[in-house]
């Protein structure tokens, strides 16, 4: 299956605007042969707090429904992060709009982000699921930019039997030297393929980093670059997978028993 991360910037607030860049890309996805398209973290209203704390509740309606019948029209899937409201409050979620106008799946971020530059849980309450889904045979796995530094999150995913994990990202350029090796990490200690969008543009103090990826189970990388915007594409082949993880049985080789002996320290870690 030929998959790619769209690479692009978005204007906090300008959801139409947001929604317009997002359908020319999935255009051009379909016309280059893409049966999966994977957009960055919040594409519908941009990477800023306020915004989405000020829009995020009345933006999804229009949002939905413009992604659901632009999936339907180009008869691919696309996967994008987008602000979900739930009855609790809102989620930073990815996405999965189906070829045939329904949503596949929808993932709620588990690890939120809280640092010097941003703080996610200003706005947004965590999610509490692993999600994945199924399409033309393939399984891809979920997750949100900060959850690739915990790689708790995608073994249990691996071993649900995904192919491919599919990342939304805002990564600032600040910190774009580990997003690479993270992404490397992820894919081979899981034998998986890795498909990676993250934002490029700036945006007052915190310019994005760009440098969508695909990744494949043995760590070969295509890269874009750190500014503009486009595909990155690769392809997934469960076959090819299973050839990898026959070959070196790293997954079956784990050690649980062993594992558990670790106690669970509680304790803030500094």
């Amino acid at each position: 299956m030929k998959v790619a991360a769209v690479q692009m910037a978005t204007v906090p607030g300008d959801v139409q605007g947001n929604l317009d860049a997002i359908a020319a890309h999935a255009r051009a996805g379909a016309e280059a042969g893409c049966r999966l398209l994977l957009f960055p973290e919040i594409s519908d209203l941009g990477y800023d707090m306020p915004v989405i704390g000020r829009l995020g509740r009345t933006s999804w309606p229009l949002v939905r429904q413009r992604l659901l019948g632009l999936a339907a029209e180009c008869g691919l899937c696309l996967v994008c992060g987008v602000c979900l409201p739930g009855d609790d409050g809102l989620f930073n979620a990815l996405v999965a709009f189906g070829p045939r106008g329904t949503i596949l799946a929808e993932y709620r971020k588990v690890h939120l982000f809280k640092g010097g530059d941003a703080d996610e849980t200003s706005v947004f309450i965590p999610g509490r699921k692993l999600v994945s889904f199924d399409l033309d045979g393939v399984r891809f796995g979920l997750a949100v930019c900060y959850d690739l530094r915990f790689p708790e999150l995608f073994r249990p995913l691996a071993l649900s039997g995904c192919h491919a994990f599919l990342l939304a990202s805002a990564w600032p350029r600040a910190r774009i030297g580990v997003w690479q090796p993270l992404c490397v990490a992820r894919a081979v200690e899981n034998q998986c393929c890795l498909l990676g969008a993250n934002r490029v543009g700036e945006q007052g103090a915190f310019p994005f980093g760009g440098r969508s990826l695909f990744v494949t189970p043995t760590g070969e990388v295509t890269a874009a670059d750190e500014r503009g915007e486009g595909l990155v594409s690769g392809h997934v082949d469960p076959q090819a997978v299973a050839v990898i993880r026959r070959t070196i049985p790293a997954l079956n080789h784990r050690r649980p028993d062993v594992y558990a002996e670790v106690p669970d320290n509680s304790a803030e870690i500094l």
